[in-house]
């Protein structure tokens, strides 16, 4: 199957997905191509759901780093509608429970997860989700396909297991990139 640049995707995945995953089947079967967020995630690329190797890009022509950032145009395009990017939301109570707080995201071309794997498109979900829900959020990566931004203040009240999700703890959008939520430490007036 031919690689494409149109259809070169991000893919967020926890860092030890890359030593697991083994070889691409992007037919160089050589290491999946993949780039650093955080100690616990990465991004990886995906060209029709095929993972793509460092040769892969090699073969587009992409250094990993322009990869990335044309990964992150595609993303945008796909859910881009005449008047903005199309993000899909329900109430994450229908996934959690009763009284669980927030919302489910989808968007329109690729997994919501995508979305968090580069800082372009993870400050437009980021911004849109705080302004729906009137605050800052943080965000439950349970899959690829399963992504829910929950009110910052309701972290601490949360009850999911993380256990066997994509991120096993809640994320926050830090300096562009998701990193695990962190206690506010509360800032003292001088006396």
């Amino acid at each position: 199957m031919p690689l494409s640049p149109s259809t070169l995707l991000p893919a967020l995945r926890p860092a030890t997905w890359v030593r697991r995953r083994g070889l691409s089947d992007d037919g160089f079967s050589d290491t999946v191509a993949s780039i650093t967020l955080s100690r616990d995630l990465c991004v990886t690329f995906v060209c029709d759901g095929v993972d793509v190797s460092y040769r892969g890009l090699g073969e587009l022509d992409l250094s990993a780093h322009r990869a990335w950032e044309l990964a992150a145009t595609n993303l945008v395009a796909r859910a881009q509608t005449p008047v903005g990017v199309r993000v899909h939301t329900r109430p994450a109570a229908a996934l959690l429970g009763p009284g669980a707080p927030g919302l489910q995201v989808a968007l329109p071309g690729a997994p919501a997860a995508s979305w968090l794997a580069h800082p372009h498109p993870f400050a437009v979900l980021d911004e849109h989700l705080a302004a729906l829900t009137g605050g800052p959020v943080a965000w439950l990566a349970l899959t690829e396909r399963t992504v829910v931004a929950v009110p910052r203040e309701d972290v601490g009240r949360q009850v999911v297991d993380l256990g066997d999700a994509l991120s096993r703890v809640p994320l926050e959008r830090r300096h562009g990139f998701p990193a695990a939520v962190s206690p506010r430490t509360p800032v003292s007036t001088p006396a």
